[in-house]
């Protein structure tokens, strides 16, 4: 048992000794019988959220309309949430009402699948009313009683199914799929943010590409942001059959695929950040580099946080790929590994050419210089590097 589950054990016990039922709850069971690792523990319990900011001393309301709040012990972060039914989806996101109930079943019957409708008590016993160990035996992913109504009360369920396929290499139940099928057009209703999120994470499984053709075989395809716009896209996506370790990624493999579609098309309908269309276009650059550049230049210009992602399209793109460790050996070899640590800058080069006017030239030749200097034809020295600019202008 990990650190965290003894200190949520804690948790449950406090809550238990102000005579009120407490559970582990969720994920954290699902993956602990998985023997995967449990990074998050929520807990659900049949006191009120008033309640529990009266057992313990920190607590934030992040969802106190909704019976939740987060407890803060022993430096340890943990989503309690007051057992409740829930009704009515209008906005096919939120329930319209939630009562708060007393009965762990009734709160267990709200959950969308088997093995996420399992609780643990203080002797870490399981509660398993809908059978989802035996379905996590049998590695299949079912839906809490009738799959069309859970769908239909948060569609967004139809794509954690298939991103816990594509996690845990699971099967879709018939049932489970026909539904999908059925209502798959109520994903539109869903806040492209939240299906992205869903999305990455598919991306990033072990067991994407079995994951994916169940996307197409029940049509989910035809209902996510540009992939369904695209006969072109959905055959490049088709052709992906391993996983990739983040949305820039997969935008830059489809990008090299189907190059007609802008990778601002991309990140403007998936609402995606900045910083994703940035880590997009430079990846794209890199891999088209790969082949034309020193490799010391391409990797020079590749930040650390995107060396899985340039190693992984290099497996999908090169001939000769670079594995993860190569990039970081040759990373660390490099002369310079930033701008700043050049010998020289742009007044430099200014007072070199003291009869030019200054102009975009200026910048053209220090990245002409840093690139020379990270592929070593020349030695980062000040005199060197006035030479040889001297010399080729």
């Amino acid at each position: 048992m990990s650190d965290q589950f003894k200190i949520a054990q804690q948790v449950v016990n406090a809550i238990r000794d102000h005579g009120f039922q407490a559970y582990i709850v969720g994920g954290a069971v699902r993956d602990s019988i998985l023997r995967r690792d449990v990074y998050d523990i929520d807990i659900a319990t049949s006191a009120y959220p008033e309640q529990i900011q009266e057992i313990f001393k920190k607590v934030i309301p992040t969802g106190i309309d909704h019976g939740t709040v987060l407890v803060r012990y022993h430096g340890t972060s943990f989503e309690v949430t007051t057992f409740r039914t829930e009704t009515g989806y209008s906005d096919f996101r939120r329930p319209d009402a939630v009562n708060f109930v007393t009965d762990l079943a009734e709160d267990l019957a709200r959950r969308d699948f088997t093995m996420n409708a399992i609780a643990m008590d203080q002797s870490l016993q399981l509660i398993d009313p809908y059978q989802g160990k035996l379905d996590i035996k049998n590695k299949i992913i079912r839906t809490v009683g009738n799959a069309q109504e859970r769908f239909l009360e948060d569609p967004l369920r139809m794509m954690r199914a298939i991103r816990f396929q594509s996690q845990l290499g699971f099967k879709l139940d018939n049932e489970a799929l026909h539904a999908i099928h059925d209502n798959r057009k109520w994903l539109e209703k869903i806040a492209v943010e939240r299906i992205a999120i869903e999305w990455e994470k598919t991306l990033k499984g072990p067991y994407f590409n079995e994951a994916k053709q169940n996307l197409f075989r029940v049509n989910l395809a035809n209902h996510l942001p540009v992939i369904s716009e695209h006969i072109y896209i959905q055959q490049a996506l088709k052709s992906l059959t391993s996983s990739l370790p983040s949305f820039a990624a997969f935008i830059t493999y489809m990008h090299l695929k189907v190059s007609d579609i802008a990778i601002s098309s991309w990140t403007n309908k998936w609402k995606l950040s900045n910083q994703i269309k940035k880590d997009s276009k430079l990846l794209v650059q890199l891999i088209q580099d790969y082949t034309k550049e020193p490799l010391k230049w391409v990797l020079y210009r590749l930040p650390e946080d995107l060396i899985e992602d340039f190693s992984t399209l290099c497996l999908l793109f090169q001939n000769d790929p670079i594995n993860k460790e190569d990039i970081v050996a040759i990373k660390k070899s490099l002369i310079i590994k930033k701008r700043r640590e050049l010998a020289i800058n742009g007044k430099d080069i200014i007072s070199f050419f003291p009869d030019r006017q200054t102009g975009s030239w200026i910048q053209n030749m220090l990245l002409e210089t840093e690139k020379a200097v990270v592929s070593e034809i020349i030695k980062n020295d000040k005199n060197d590097i006035r030479e040889w600019l001297q010399y080729d202008n």
